[in-house]
Parts: C-alpha cells; structure tokens; sequence
C-alpha cells in the first residue's frame, strides 16, 4: 500500500479547531474517523463504533472530507462500496450501500504516520471476492458467523439449507411440519413445503440472526472477507479469547482468570 501514499500528512494551516471533518484552508492528508454515532446513524447497522478510522475507500487510501466521502457513498445506492477500518490496530473491511450518516473528524496529525505505516503490511484484495460476513458473540465469547448473502437452497430445498447452517431446532420443527402435513393428504404437503421455501428464500438471513440471538447471542461484528475461515481468522485477531462451534482456527488461549490477574498486578 506504500506506493499509493504520499509523505505529507497534513498541511500547516490544520489545526484541532478544523478537525472536525470539514475542509478548511489547504486540504489536510488525513485519515477520517467516526466520532460519534446518531440514532438513525447507519454505520450502526454495521457495527461501526467512535473511533474507528476510515482509511481506504474501495482499496484506495482516503484522504477527502465528511462531505466528500458521504457523496461518494450516495451516488448509487445500487452498488457496495468497500471500506478499510482502523479498529484498535486491526485492519478489517466491510461492503456498505449507502453513506454511513455519523458525525467524521480528522484524526490527531500524530496518528497518520502509524497508521500508514501499518497500512504497508494489510493486503486488500478485489472489491468483487469479498462478501459481508455477520458475527453475533456471547457473554462467553462463543461466537456465530454467516454469510449474509443469499443463497437459492433456502428456497428449493429448506431442509438442506437448515442443516447446512446447523439450524437444529427450525430443522425439526419443519420436518415435524412436513410429516404431519403429508399425514393429512399430499395437496396440504405441497401447499405447506411451497410456502416454507418461500418463507425461508424471503427471510434466511433474518432467521439465521434470530436463532443466534435464540442462543443468547449478540451482534457483534459486520465484517467482508473472502471466505469464513478469513472471517474466523479476523474475529480472533480482534478478540484472542473468541471461540467457534465449527472453527476453522485453532483454539484461543485460556480467558485469564480475574484473580491471577490482580495478584500478579500486586505482586509488581
């Protein structure tokens, strides 16, 4: 990514009364961050939080204003745009729609230099091989991940896409549904299995959120990598102590318990 930025930071007229996402004077060679989030904010719906550092715009770096990158975002809202986040030293990306609609300001001048020096060792791929991936997570880091892409099994052959997904009890319920229909005569099972998949072609990112939520998780994340291992890997990087029913990592370390922590900060 070095060969895509220039040495310059920011301009002498910057000061910390400009820094507020809003061009004043010479344009500044600074990094936007989020500084705060309203109520209909849509950077919310992809769990963007304060502090996150907006640092590349569909793989290039960003150095505009608030004004300019909300244009950006809103002149098709039938397109994704991909965006690099700067989240507590790890890079991750996310594919938007529309403009986020939170407040931006520049970063401190001091910051850039780090961040673009970390930007050196982050690979962004393609815009067009990356897919949005939702993490929900509990209380004891156990955590669900799934493409939020849809997919035409739900709604050819429900059961199946079910038991990809690891949806037990929507599975059996179904099949219960299923059996006992065609208990009744076959028309009643046509009628009942046509109108499952199409609930299930309508709503499957809708139902696979509920039944994490179900298993008392949390949204957490909404991240775009290429695949569900890269998105497990990304996770890991963002919480050591996170873990997967079906993972494609290897395990987290131990939580530490609280106790051994605190001793040893006495015993210093």
């Amino acid at each position: 990514m070095s060969d895509q930025l220039s040495d310059d930071t920011l301009t002498e007229n910057q000061t910390p009364a400009d820094n507020n996402g809003q061009a004043t004077g010479q344009v500044a060679k600074s990094f936007l961050r989020i500084s705060s989030l309203g109520m209909r904010s849509v950077a919310t719906s992809y769990r963007l939080k304060p502090g996150d550092v907006i640092v590349c715009l569909d793989g290039e770096p960003f150095f505009g204003s608030n004004e300019d990158f909300e244009a950006i975002l809103d002149k098709d809202d039938t397109k994704f745009s991909l965006l690099t986040i700067y989240r507590e030293g790890v890079f991750f990306e996310v594919l938007v729609s529309s403009a986020l609609r939170c407040s931006l300001e520049f970063i401190e001048p001091e910051k850039v230099k780090d961040i673009r020096e970390a930007l050196d060792g982050h690979v962004i791929h393609k815009k067009s091989e990356y897919k949005n991936y939702e993490v929900l997570r509990d209380i004891r880091r156990n955590c669900a991940i799934y493409d939020t892409n849809p997919t035409p099994l739900a709604g050819t052959f429900p059961p199946l896409w079910l038991l990809q997904n690891r949806l037990w009890e929507p599975l059996m319920a179904i099949t219960l549904a299923y059996v006992i229909s065609y208990g009744v005569s076959v028309t009643m099972f046509v009628l009942t299995y046509l109108l499952s998949a199409f609930y299930f072609n309508r709503g499957q990112i809708h139902v696979m959120r509920s039944y994490a939520q179900f298993q008392e998780k949390q949204m957490w994340l909404v991240i775009a990598t290429r695949t569900i291992q890269e998105g497990q890997m990304l996770c890991r990087k963002l919480d050591p102590y996170c873990k997967f029913a079906f993972s494609h990592v290897p395990p987290p370390e131990p939580i530490p318990d609280p106790d051994d922590v605190q001793a040893k900060k006495n015993s210093n």
